[in-house]
């Protein structure tokens, strides 16, 4: 995918591959399901960068070749949509697997640690998930700029088998 301009978004701090390609995100759990099938690995884990620190319409050509095919027509929704194709199906793929093969290789995130920056309240509906607008902080928070990551929803859908967020700061 590397080998495709469209494939590949350039950011302030580097290159990443695409997550609103589809074919991106195929080749990304290609790649996942060669080292579980090749290696007798527990877990695959992924950090909390699926987008980077980038202009605004460093992605704006992906956005409007696929926005048709989308639940939202807000940029920002969108690539939390991208990200949450890529976890749906990375997980499924990986359960798929186990199934067949008598497997329990794992899916887990460590992403920042501040999901959404909220008023701190939790209530709860009637299955035991958490509606909340997020926790009484102000830092940065994954599901916005710039990293674009729901985890609070991976947990909710159990897309994810664990989550270990990244929870160190400076004191300064």
């Amino acid at each position: 995918p590397a080998n495709k301009d469209e494939n590949v978004i350039l950011g302030s701090s580097g290159a990443i591959l695409n997550p609103g390609e589809p074919a991106v995100r195929e080749f990304v759990i290609d790649t996942v399901m060669e080292v579980i099938e090749k290696y007798n690995v527990d877990a695959i884990h992924f950090d909390d960068y699926f987008y980077a620190s980038m202009p605004y319409d460093a992605d704006l050509a992906t956005y409007n070749k696929y926005k048709a095919n989308s639940s939202t027509n807000d940029i920002h929704d969108w690539r939390r949509e991208q990200v949450d194709l890529f976890i749906q199906n990375l997980s499924q793929t990986i359960r798929d697997y186990n199934s067949s093969n008598g497997r329990f290789v794992q899916l887990g995130i460590s992403p920042t640690g501040i999901w959404r920056n909220g008023n701190g309240q939790v209530t709860y509906d009637s299955n035991g998930t958490a509606i909340t607008s997020g926790s009484n902080t102000a830092g940065q928070e994954h599901y916005a700029l710039y990293l674009y990551a729901n985890s609070k929803k991976w947990v909710d859908e159990e897309w994810i088998d664990y989550i270990c967020p990244q929870t160190y700061w400076g004191f300064t």
